[in-house]
């Protein structure tokens, strides 16, 4: 057997143990982490006076037993093991639920097994018929009938008509009786579907083994441990409505676990603590660093060249960084419609869902709804001529929540419809926000190279130098007048030898926004069927006998 020692400490005194009490503990509260979970079990019993060995059957037979921790009220802890693979007792743990599912499967195939009998019974009746008329008709050739010819034909007449007459009643008894049939197996799929979605986990073959003292009165156990196969992440469902200008923003948290085990009517609490990441800042050794002579045959294998090809390796994402803490969230102190109450438990934000929950192994990904927030959105068509042939519809916005916004996947729709489907980045309470809800396809965006004289298609390329010029056209196709936003690049130059100077017609209301370097935005208006054109000449310059290349 496969015996886990848990605790050493035998804390119990008197004589050797006296009874075994098998029992199940009920799983009544989780904490899921972004990775990870906390799962609380229960045992409630009437514990004799003396010394008891208490089987929990039930557990999950990948749990660590290093994080078992086991407390007792009405009774002393003593040794705690954790018996895998050879568990006592060896039968499974079915719960009343599934039982009744059980018990609904079997009464449903009894009842079909009658149904099957009954039809056959049926069907008896209908070849008995068919035998007489065979039987008779090899009567009335036989040439060994004497007697009363003319009583035996009218009696043979009359068993033929009621041996038809009862193949048509059996054919039509059987047909009905084959529909009722269909509406008994599905009722039937039906129960095998529930009974299935009941039905424990195969795997759970663990039991944990807990000395107690019983004190003669009701005992509560608490048995605590932790799970990697479990986590949550925040989900957002973002809503504009562009003619009333108004955007909303509903936040849920999305929860999966796979332990082993079903999660059946449980307190759940989600935390943004990390328990199964690092907890304490990294150590730093000594860096030892030297030089070598760039003529030597070793120097190209040598350490630093190793360093060197290591160090472009992480930055080609070979190397996976660390996950980091989220910034705290805060309470929203305005009034919302909250689904989960949220409390800060030092650096620790915990949501607190209200009702109890069901989360299947491997079978549910459990949404809740966590609040809803209004956003005050300035809309603008954002138009890129170098990328897209269209606009695009985005509303600026400022998180007003009040609280951090966590990263996680969200769905964006416009005037009730879905448009889209992407991420929310980690947005501090009061930072910009930037939110697309699909494209405009009555904006038109296109960037020419109109010819010159050079006849180069717009680009004058000489050994040192190179101009351009681009017109970037945006037309109006719709009914109503946009808000416009037009973004553009030039190049940047990082060196003091090459030179880059432009120029726009109609100069650019912004450069550099964000610290962005190279951008250029236009804000403005456009009418409808109004087009627009802006004209943006770029020239290089750099020193004879230096060639050009892009970054």
């Amino acid at each position: 057997m496969r015996y886990l020692l848990i605790s050493t400490a035998i804390l119990l005194s008197g004589p050797a143990l006296a009874d075994r009490f098998e029992t199940t503990a009920r799983i009544d509260a989780v904490t899921v982490y972004p990775w990870g979970a906390g799962v609380n079990r229960t045992v409630q019993m009437d514990l004799p006076q003396g010394a008891h060995e208490l089987v929990v059957t039930g557990m999950p037979v990948d749990i660590d037993p290093s994080t078992l921790r086991v407390t007792g009220e009405g009774a002393t802890i003593g040794a705690v093991s954790l018996q895998i693979n050879r568990a006592l007792p060896a039968a499974p743990v079915e719960t009343t639920e599934f039982l009744a599912a059980k018990d609904m499967v079997r009464r449903l195939e009894d009842a079909l097994a009658q149904h099957d009998a009954r039809v056959a019974e049926i069907t008896a009746r209908g070849t008995a018929a068919e035998d007489m008329i065979e039987f008779l008709m090899k009567l009335a050739e036989s040439d060994s009938v004497a007697g009363d010819f003319a009583g035996l034909t009218a009696s043979a007449r009359d068993q033929m008509i009621e041996a038809r007459q009862t193949i048509v009643r059996t054919a039509a008894e059987a047909e009905a009786a084959n529909r009722t049939r269909e509406d008994m197996d599905k009722e039937i799929d039906r129960a095998r579907t529930r009974l299935e979605a009941l039905r424990a986990p195969e795997n759970q073959t663990s039991a944990l083994v807990i000395a107690v003292q019983g004190n003669g009165a009701p005992a509560s156990i608490r048995i605590a441990s932790l799970t990697r196969q479990a986590s949550w992440q925040p989900v957002y469902d973002l809503s504009l409505q562009r003619k009333e200008a108004k955007l909303s923003m509903d936040r849920g948290l999305m929860v999966a676990q796979n332990s082993g085990e079903d999660w059946t009517g449980v307190h759940l609490t989600l935390s943004t603590a990390r328990p199964m990441d690092q907890a304490a800042p990294s150590e730093l050794s000594p860096h030892f660093v030297r030089v070598m002579d760039k003529d030597s045959k070793l120097y190209s294998g040598s350490e630093p060249a190793m360093m060197a090809a290591d160090s472009a390796r992480m930055q080609e994402g070979g190397y996976v960084a660390p996950i980091t803490e989220v910034e705290p969230v805060v309470v929203d102190e305005q009034p919302v419609v909250a689904s989960a109450l949220l409390a800060v438990v030092g650096e620790t934000e915990v949501y607190d869902y209200p009702t109890p929950v069901d989360i299947r192994d491997g079978a549910d990904a459990l949404r809740l709804p966590l609040d809803s927030h209004a956003l005050t959105p300035e809309i603008v068509a954002e138009a890129v001529p170098s990328r897209d042939n269209s606009a695009y519809l985005v509303a600026d916005t400022v998180n007003s929540t009040g609280a951090v916004i966590l990263p996680g996947e969200a769905t964006f729709y416009a005037d009730g419809a879905m448009v889209g489907r992407g991420t929310l980045e980690l947005t501090a309470a009061g930072d910009d926000m930037k939110l697309g809800f699909g494209p405009l396809t009555g904006i038109k965006l296109e960037r020419q190279l109109p010819d010159e004289t050079e006849g180069n298609s717009g680009l004058i390329l000489k050994s040192a130098e190179r101009t351009e010029t681009a017109i970037l056209g945006i037309r109006n196709l719709t009914a109503e007048e946009w808000p416009l936003r037009v973004i553009d690049q030039v190049p940047v130059s990082r060196q003091e030898d090459l030179r880059v100077d432009w120029s726009a017609d109609p100069a650019p209301d912004e450069t550099d926004p964000e610290g962005k370097r190279g951008l250029l935005v236009w804000n403005g208006k456009i009418a409808p069927g109004e087009e627009q054109k802006i004209t943006l000449t770029t020239s290089l310059r750099w020193p004879d006998g230096m060639a050009l290349f892009d970054d």
